[in-house]
């Protein structure tokens, strides 16, 4: 059938009209958003994504500044929102303050330290700090899993508290509002909290709440992944009529035994994806080798440099260049703008490109990314933003390291990712080297499933067999109640070099650009070339003893 629709393909390539996606839809009304920021360390500045990825639920038009920068730009913009998060113990200069007084006709929120001394709050102040271990509000209880500080404020009493604290000693405001104006007593923003504050926001926008959805990844799968383990969990889900997603590995790669798989290698395994995918699997790119120093696929990092944790600056057969490398800062610096850089980008394009040109030649069409162990640097999520409108997992909040992962509990569109949208993992997976792992994720499970908008979201891996994953498939029957999510009904867009596709209301739409699909189609048609390659011989052989005939005759006539 490939063939014949291959054939087809070559026959109508002058003809055929590329697919015309699903109107644009304009972003209407979404809230413009400014969120502005006071950190003076490091690790405060890597909250800043945090708050980021919790309003990118609520709108794609962000803007993040620290308040230093608006002070010095001293612009005030169209915002419908502004979002001040305070995390530095410095007080605000009056310019500074100023960048968030003048939005006096928009909503606010006040997140952390120095919000009484902004105008809408001169009758605000701190009296004490609370460690606290839980959360309560809106019916509901959420226990932190740790301590966190937080403010106990007064000349509240006329507000509406929508959070509270619970200390030792009792309860007390955490997030409440007046009017326009919202308040989160809190000097950090990290753990369970920012779920909860998460929360809020659909109060703060004025969004509707829906119930929670259920995503399934298969994960890992590449060409030296067993085709019938593949297929059984794939046949489980297809019987159930449940959608899932697969993310692919294009190539296997051992360096220990020199092992380089491809894609079309794995012939019985392609087969079997290509079902799943007319089945209802939506196929996620899962980087391209998977790996990127000694280790096998599947088991190393691609787009982090784990070994010196730091972005990928260099040819893993290189001699690696640090800091002590270098005289200077300065010096050091200029290696990484000049050479570390541009090195990454071409990387993550390479494998890019790759990959999709190799998963789309097998009829394999992905339609999202996700990077090996969620590791990627923050210059590597602007590259694959020029290419995936959405990313799938988790995202890695700063270049200081790679241990150091965030996703909320619901979609996004953050400012961080440049338009790329991310679909959360936030269940974990069934780890074989630990018993009591199911129980782990259905635990996440019911603490994601109390929060609006939610994803009960995993990955499984085939390869354990389908036992495991029945037992898993088992227990979520608790939340039958909530519907599977088919990521083909959502629109996402994969654009590399020309090669387009996009889905749309459960459809997978392809385009080529002419030299690839030439490509691609001969290679496919190499059957044809055979027997029209005997068919040019024996023309010619005929057409040659043809003329050595008529040459013959007439030299006998000649003779004569």
């Amino acid at each position: 059938m490939k063939k014949i629709i291959s054939l087809l393909m070559l026959l109508v390539i002058l003809t055929a009209s590329p697919w015309q996606a699903a109107a644009d839809e304009e972003p209407g009304d979404q809230p413009k958003v400014l969120l502005l920021y006071h950190a003076e360390e490091k690790t405060q500045e890597e909250e800043v994504p945090l708050l980021d990825m919790l309003v990118g639920h609520f709108s794609s038009d962000i803007t993040v500044q620290s308040i230093e920068d608006a002070a010095a730009e001293y612009v005030k913009g169209d915002y419908t929102h502004v979002i001040y998060l305070g995390l530095g113990k410095r007080q605000l200069t009056e310019e500074e303050l100023f960048v968030v007084d003048q939005y006096d006709d928009v909503k606010k929120m006040f997140i952390g330290n120095y919000f009484e001394y902004f105008k809408e709050a001169p009758s605000l102040s701190i009296r004490d700090y609370r460690h606290i271990d839980g959360v309560s509000g809106e019916g509901k209880s959420f226990d932190l899993r740790g301590k966190k500080d937080m403010m106990l404020i007064n000349g509240i009493d006329q507000m509406e508290v929508l959070y509270e604290g619970q200390a030792a000693d009792g309860s007390y405001p955490l997030i409440f509002k007046n009017d326009n104006l919202y308040y989160v007593a809190a000097n950090s923003i990290t753990g369970r909290l920012s779920d909860i504050i998460g929360e809020s926001l659909f109060d703060f926008f004025d969004r509707e709440k829906s119930q929670p959805k259920k995503l399934i990844r298969l994960e890992d799968i590449h060409p030296r992944s067993d085709p019938v383990l593949v297929k059984q969990v794939g046949d489980y889900l297809a019987e159930r009529d449940i959608p899932y997603a697969v993310t692919v590995v294009p190539v296997y790669k051992n360096p220990e035994t020199g092992e380089d798989i491809h894609l079309s290698q794995a012939l019985e395994l392609v087969e079997v994806l290509q079902e799943m995918q007319k089945n209802g699997a939506s196929l996620i790119q899962h980087g391209y080798f998977h790996q990127y120093r000694e280790d096998e696929t599947g088991e190393g990092f691609e787009y982090w440099d784990v070994d010196y944790d730091r972005p990928i600056y260099q040819s893993n057969t290189s001699e690696v260049k640090l800091r002590e490398d270098f005289p200077s800062d300065e010096a050091y610096q200029d290696f990484v703008q000049n050479v570390g850089l541009p090195y990454e980008q071409t990387y993550i394009y390479d494998s890019i490109v790759n990959g999709v040109y190799e998963m789309t030649a097998e009829g394999l069409y992905p339609i999202a990314f996700e990077a090996p162990h969620y590791s990627m640097s923050q210059t590597g999520y602007k590259e694959l933003s020029k290419y995936f409108t959405t990313y799938v997992g988790q995202i890695q909040i700063s270049d200081r390291t790679y241990d150091g992962t965030f996703v909320p509990l619901y979609e996004s569109t953050p400012a961080g990712l440049h338009g790329m949208k991310v679909i959360p993992e936030t269940m974990g997976y069934v780890n074989p080297k630990r018993n009591e792992s199911i129980d782990r994720m259905m635990q996440k499970a019911d603490y994601a499933s109390q929060f609006s908008d939610s994803y009960l979201a995993f990955f499984y891996h085939p390869y354990l067999g389908i036992e495991k994953f029945d037992e898993l498939m088992t227990q979520l029957e608790k939340y039958d109640q909530y519907e599977w999510v088919d990521l083909k009904e959502m629109e996402h867009k994969t654009e590399v070099d020309g090669m387009v596709v996009e889905t749309a209301n459960g459809d997978i739409n392809v385009s080529r650009p002419m030299s690839v699909l030439v490509t691609q189609t001969t290679r496919d048609l190499w059957w044809v070339a055979i027997p029209l390659i005997i068919f040019v011989i024996i023309a010619i052989a005929t057409i040659a003893r043809k003329f050595r005939k008529q040459k013959t005759d007439s030299e006998f006539w000649e003779s004569q």
